[in-house]
């Protein structure tokens, strides 16, 4: 099971504090272009360029540049334990395990997992950051998939067939 990393995020403008995982990181990174997003990517290379650049993220709470970043310590989180997901190892979050206390995977990694998506690979937009959908395209004959964001609607062509 990967070990969690969570930042806690400081505005140097409006003075919100915030305590982020290894996937929101990520996102602004992204989104920043800092970072390519690519669906095999290292947690400690993205801890280190999240504490690097995270002079250029824009504060969610008031949308200025320049935000500090720090490793959070492990006594400032909210929940004491820190059960991750088995297959993006990012934080279930506390709801979920006071439900289902015996939950391996995340809720989005559940609901792909039922609909038959085995996959490990999460690929995000090159645009926005967030994470890309599977769609099929209607076409004649062999059915071909392309990958959108639902977000910005961004997409990315898969040309070979579903097997």
């Amino acid at each position: 099971m990967p070990e969690a990393i969570l930042f806690e995020i400081r505005c140097s403008h409006c003075r919100a504090v915030e305590i982020w995982g290894l996937e929101r990181a990520l996102r602004e990174l992204v989104r920043a272009g800092r970072y390519r997003a690519r669906a095999d990517f290292d947690p400690d290379m993205i801890r280190e360029l999240f504490l690097i650049h995270a002079d250029k993220i824009e504060c969610p709470a008031c949308g200025g540049k320049g935000v500090s970043a720090r490793i959070a310590p492990k006594e400032s989180w909210s929940w004491a334990d820190e059960t991750c997901c088995e297959r993006c190892g990012k934080i279930i979050p506390p709801e979920r395990m006071a439900v289902m206390p015996n939950a391996k995977f995340c809720v989005t990694c559940q609901s792909a997992l039922e609909r038959g998506e085995t996959g490990d690979a999460v690929e995000y937009c090159p645009r926005c950051g967030e994470a890309m959908t599977l769609r099929p395209i209607p076409t004649g004959g062999i059915t071909r998939y392309e990958m959108t964001c639902p977000h910005c609607r961004t997409h990315r062509n898969n040309r070979s067939p579903k097997r």
